[in-house]
C-alpha cells in the first residue's frame, strides 16, 4: 500500500551548550564526534508518528558533551490504519519504509536546527555530517 506523510510540527525540546573548553594549542583543529539517537512513538488519536532525535557533540577523546539538542518531529500519515499495524499488546508497528523515511527527514530537520542553535558559538563550524542511509 502506497502512503505519504507530511510534517505536522517541530519542537526543540532541549538544547545545551557547554563553555568552550580550553585547548592549549589553537593551531590544532578540533575533531568532533556526534552521537545521534532516535526514538519513534505513535499518537494514534492524532494519527501521528513522532520522531525524537537527540544529537550530542563531543570533542574527540573527551567525554563531557559540548552541545546537545533534542528535537521532536511529528508526521501525519495518510492511510494510518493501513500502514501502522496494531499489535495485541496495543502498541503499533511502523512499516519499515515509513519508519526509515520519517527517520531520515527528522535527522535532516534536526541537523538544520542544531546548525541554527550553534551559529555564533565556538561550535558554529561543527555540522552534523550525512549519516548512512540518508
Amino acid at each position: 500500500m502506497e502512503t505519504t506523510f507530511h510534517l505536522h510540527g517541530i519542537e526543540l525540546l532541549s538544547f545545551s551548550l557547554a563553555p568552550e573548553p580550553s585547548t592549549g594549542n589553537k593551531e590544532n583543529q578540533a575533531v568532533y564526534e556526534f552521537n545521534v539517537q532516535q526514538e519513534q512513538k505513535i499518537n494514534a488519536d492524532k494519527q501521528l508518528v513522532i520522531v525524537f532525535t537527540t544529537v550530542t557533540v563531543r570533542q574527540s577523546g573527551n567525554t563531557p558533551p559540548l552541545a546537545s539538542a533534542t528535537v521532536a518531529c511529528g508526521f501525519g500519515i495518510s492511510s494510518f490504519e493501513g500502514v501502522l499495524t496494531r499489535q495485541t499488546n496495543g502498541e503499533y508497528l511502523i512499516s519499515p519504509d515509513i519508519g526509515r523515511a520519517v527517520s531520515r527527514t527528522a535527522t535532516g530537520i534536526t541537523r538544520g536546527i542544531l546548525y541554527s542553535q550553534l551559529r555564533g558559538s565556538y561550535l558554529q563550524d561543527c555540522i552534523l555530517p550525512l549519516l548512512p542511509g540518508e
